[in-house]
């Protein structure tokens, strides 16, 4: 009896372990990685997913999901993904070739409307960090400040209390527009202000009911951008300022 419960124990403890590591994030990973290099893209695909329904994102996640989703022909999917690994991180030049070629596939070719240079530059800077990275140079930049304060509160010598003054304003304005920078950044990551049509075609109505009149129609995979929203429906708008009505089934926020 007393062997038939070790057995027992341990064979329960080898079934948790097994268990354990399955469920492990890394080895999905691997397993995702593993089914994508052999070719087999939907299993891939299904695997990656497991990972974000259960709340797991990344920059990576996000872009071999979509890889696998685009092998798959599953077009829109992709290019909501390519858009999240974007969000994660805006400068991936990876994800931003690779969502081009899946917008070149999309059905709705929509002219774009020049940004403006302040607005372009103002986003390639803040960019240029996620908010993680800009917080952490705003708190160096902080010490680097503090120092100057001391050296021109407390040092005796003219030039130490100039260059202290110097380092103190210039701190406090790097340390401000880094702020400004992570803020920017962070707003940018955590508010929805896209979407991708979802669905093969959708009809984009003049007010928000099934019985409202047609404005346009979209194809799977094209991008708009959301102006209000209601409990079913989203009013969406395209660059080239054609505006309309959506039901929300038929999109996805990036």
């Amino acid at each position: 009896m007393k062997k038939l419960t070790f057995y027992l124990i341990g064979f329960l403890c080898l079934n948790f372990s097994a268990i354990a590591q399955e469920a492990d994030p890394l080895n999905i990973m691997n397993q995702a990685n593993k089914e994508y290099d052999s070719g087999n893209y939907e299993a891939a695909a299904n695997t990656y997913k497991l990972l974000l329904d259960r709340n797991y994102t990344s920059e990576d996640l996000h872009f071999n999901y979509s890889n696998s989703l685009f092998k798959s022909n599953n077009l829109a999917l992709a290019i909501l993904h390519y858009e999240k690994a974007l969000k994660q991180n805006p400068n991936s030049e990876d994800a931003a070739y690779n969502l081009k070629i899946a917008y070149d596939r999309t059905v709705d070719k929509i002219d774009q409307v020049p940004e403006l240079f302040i607005y372009r530059w103002w986003k390639a800077v803040y960019n240029l960090y996620s908010a993680d990275k800009w917080a952490k140079l705003m708190i160096t930049v902080l010490i680097v400040t503090l120092i100057g304060f001391g050296c021109y509160k407390l040092s005796a010598n003219l030039l130490v209390r100039k260059f202290g003054f110097g380092m103190m304003a210039s701190g406090v304005v790097m340390s401000l527009s880094f702020l400004l920078f992570a803020a920017s950044q962070r707003n940018h990551a955590l508010s929805s202000t896209h979407a991708i049509i979802m669905e093969p075609t959708v009809d984009i109505l003049s007010a928000p009911s099934s019985g409202s009149s047609q404005l346009f129609l979209l194809h799977e995979g094209t991008k708009v951008k959301i102006e209000d929203t209601t409990e079913e429906w989203m009013e969406v708008s395209l660059p080239n300022g054609n505006q309309g009505w959506v039901n929300k089934v038929s999109i996805a926020e990036i």
